[in-house]
């Protein structure tokens, strides 16, 4: 196996595939998968074993993305012939989320749907107790066209990780100054001084530099099979 490899990455829940120009430059087997409409009430694990289908390559590849997209790419791994999943500034399990995301429980747990009512309410009645970063996050799913990010939320909020994504490896790459994801809640194996939570964007050379000793590290990897779902 040679460094062409497929690599499929997933953007941010608030972004899309333009997150990583640098790296579609750099690779030119790299894929910016743009998501698809989640089906009402669908899991975080669900939606990623149906957007696996859609992406899958076919042949050994490895999988990740960004933020929210590593998360649903490490659930996609547990579908695809993944050598390993891609972590930029993003998260392996629920414990490395930060206090300001779990605060957003006890709201999941009404569905997407009422979400929007839910946090212009809160927004409302306890803007005053609010800390500036659950305060802001309640501002953009009380917005009309976060429907996607509402469902998201509640995905993440809901998440249990599958057991087969436990057995991918996994390459994780932060920012010390990510303040949406902080660093100090996980375990990354490189750590980009300065670096902010949109990583590929404003890291483009770090992040290229660890997707490409990445892809080295896993090129000596036998061929791999789809996983079970369960």
């Amino acid at each position: 196996m040679s460094r062409d490899i497929p690599i499929i990455l997933l953007s941010g829940m608030a972004s899309d595939e333009r997150l990583f120009p640098a790296q579609i430059a750099a690779f030119p087997r790299l894929k910016a998968q743009p998501w698809i409409p989640p089906l009402p009430g669908e899991s975080l694990r669900s939606y990623a074993q149906r957007l696996a289908r859609i992406v899958d390559p076919g042949e050994p590849c490895l999988i990740g993305g960004a933020s929210f997209g590593g998360i649903v790419g490490l659930e996609m791994s547990a579908h695809l012939p993944a050598l390993g999943c891609i972590l930029i500034g993003s998260v392996r399990s629920p414990a490395e989320l930060p206090r300001s995301w779990r605060a957003m429980r006890p709201l999941a747990v009404f569905g997407a749907d009422a979400l929007r009512t839910l946090a212009t309410a809160a927004l409302k009645f306890g803007h005053r107790w609010l800390k500036p970063t659950t305060a802001r996050q309640l501002r953009r799913l009380a917005h009309p066209d976060a429907t996607f990010m509402r469902w998201a939320v509640c995905a993440v909020s809901n998440w249990r990780p599958s057991a087969n994504a436990r057995h991918v490896p996994v390459f994780q790459i932060h920012g010390s100054d990510d303040r949406v994801l902080p660093v100090a809640l996980g375990k990354p194996d490189v750590i980009v001084p300065g670096g902010k939570h949109a990583l590929s964007l404003f890291s483009p050379t770090e992040v290229n530099d660890f997707i490409a000793k990445v892809v080295q590290s896993v090129s000596t990897i036998p061929n791999v099979e789809p996983r079970n779902a369960h």
